[in-house]
């Protein structure tokens, strides 16, 4: 295994593609596990042949640090900030309406984890997730087997949706999309908004149906305040995330122009 760590740190400063894609069918499973999901030899050679594949050795250093939503700092309960929230709820109440009667999630609970997650759409990450995932896999030991599942999901979802796996930016830890999800969550929890027969999670019906279909099946019951915090949990394992969730969620019920 040490072996490969220094071979790998070494294609990512100046390797082919091939030499990469020649260690990865040599030492992993992941090769294996997508022929057992229908990816045949080709696909999977086309796929560690792209040019496109390198290593960001620098997200090695990155921890998942918690944020403090509720900080001043961060600034989800200004005015300016809940505005732009009743703005995306009012421009969009027939998406929001369909989302409440199917799911009976609440509109503004859902903003607000748009609102936590990529600022209502404006920064959803600048990683190619196949590379962030792809150096996790194989030059983290702590998280590598973790990375390497996360991976194979994300190469599912997208054959399965015709979409180039390196044409996909997130989070330096995989997640994508204006709801932020991890493949293993993309393939349970996205859904076809608006019913175009793909799913897309940077198409605003996608993603927003998306994360109340996340919500509902985790648990989340009208009328039950301990079962929708319990859901929001389920999204973001945080206190302080799912207090700011609800904090914005009632600001925006409650804001007047």
């Amino acid at each position: 295994m040490a072996i490969l760590l220094v071979l790998l740190t070494v294609a990512a400063y100046g390797a082919s593609a091939e030499d990469i894609s020649n260690l990865l069918h040599k030492n992993t499973n992941l090769a294996q596990s997508l022929k057992s999901n229908d990816f045949s030899d080709e696909e999977i050679q086309k796929i560690f042949s792209d040019n496109r594949i390198m290593l960001y050795p620098e997200i090695l250093e990155k921890r998942g640090h918690g944020i403090d939503y509720m900080s001043k700092r961060f600034g989800l309960l200004t005015r300016t900030s809940v505005k732009r929230g009743k703005r995306v709820l009012s421009e969009n109440r027939a998406i929001f309406k369909e989302i409440e009667d199917k799911y009976g999630v609440e509109k503004e609970v859902v903003v607000a984890i748009y609102r936590l997650e990529t600022n209502l759409g404006g920064y959803s990450g600048k990683y190619l997730v196949f590379n962030g995932l792809f150096t996790l896999a194989v030059l983290e030991n702590r998280r590598s087997a973790w990375a390497e599942k996360e991976l194979l999901n994300l190469l599912i979802f997208c054959k399965k949706n015709n979409r180039d796996p390196f044409s996909i930016y997130g989070s330096w830890a995989g997640a994508f999309g204006l709801c932020q999800f991890i493949p293993s969550s993309v393939l349970k929890y996205a859904v076809d908004g608006d019913g175009d027969g793909n799913v897309d999670l940077n198409n605003f019906s996608d993603a927003m149906s998306s994360i109340a279909n996340y919500l509902k099946s985790n648990g989340w019951e009208r009328g039950n305040l301990r079962r929708k915090k319990q859901a929001v949990w389920a999204y973001n394992h945080c206190d302080n995330y799912v207090k700011a969730v609800f904090a914005y969620a009632n600001a925006c019920k409650k804001f007047k122009k």
